[in-house]
C-alpha cells in the first residue's frame, strides 16, 4: 500500500498505474473525492509523468453529485491519462453511466467488467501494447 484516504487504499505495481481500492460499501462525497483527487495528483507528480487510476467500483455503495463534480472538474490531462473503472454489478454500471454519460469527464474514462480487460486498455493508453 502506498497510501490511504478517508475512504480508499491505494496500491502501485507500476508507477504510472495507481490502483484505488475503496473501502467496502463507501459512499463517495465531494469531501472524499477532493481528498482522493489530491492523493492521485500528488502521486503522479511524484512520479514525474501522468498516469491512469484503476478504481474497483464494485466496492462502493454510491457516489453523490458533489463527488462527480469534483472528479469532472479536477481530473485533468495535466496529470491523468485516464480512469479505468472496474466493476460488473448493476450498481457500478449505473454509477459509471451517471459519471461517464452525464458528468462528461475531461480524460478518457471507461468501465470494464474485469481487471484484465482494464489492464489491456491501460497498456494501450500508456503506449505499451
Amino acid at each position: 500500500m502506498v497510501g490511504r484516504t478517508a475512504n480508499c487504499c491505494y496500491y502501485v505495481e507500476d508507477p504510472r498505474v495507481l490502483i484505488a481500492w475503496p473501502d467496502e460499501g463507501t459512499l463517495d462525497t465531494a469531501e472524499t473525492a477532493t481528498e482522493n483527487v489530491d492523493f492521485q495528483m500528488d502521486h503522479f507528480r511524484s512520479v514525474g509523468a501522468p498516469g491512469i487510476v484503476m478504481i474497483f467500483f464494485d466496492r462502493m455503495s454510491g457516489q453523490d453529485r458533489g463527488a462527480r463534480q469534483v472528479y469532472t472538474s479536477r481530473v485533468t490531462e495535466n496529470w491523468s491519462l485516464g480512469i479505468a473503472l472496474v466493476g460488473g454489478s448493476l450498481l457500478s454500471r449505473a454509477m459509471s453511466a451517471f459519471f461517464i454519460g452525464l458528468s462528461k469527464p475531461h480524460v478518457p474514462t471507461r468501465l470494464f467488467a474485469t481487471e484484465a480487460a482494464a489492464a489491456s486498455w491501460i497498456g494501450q493508453v500508456l503506449g505499451r501494447r
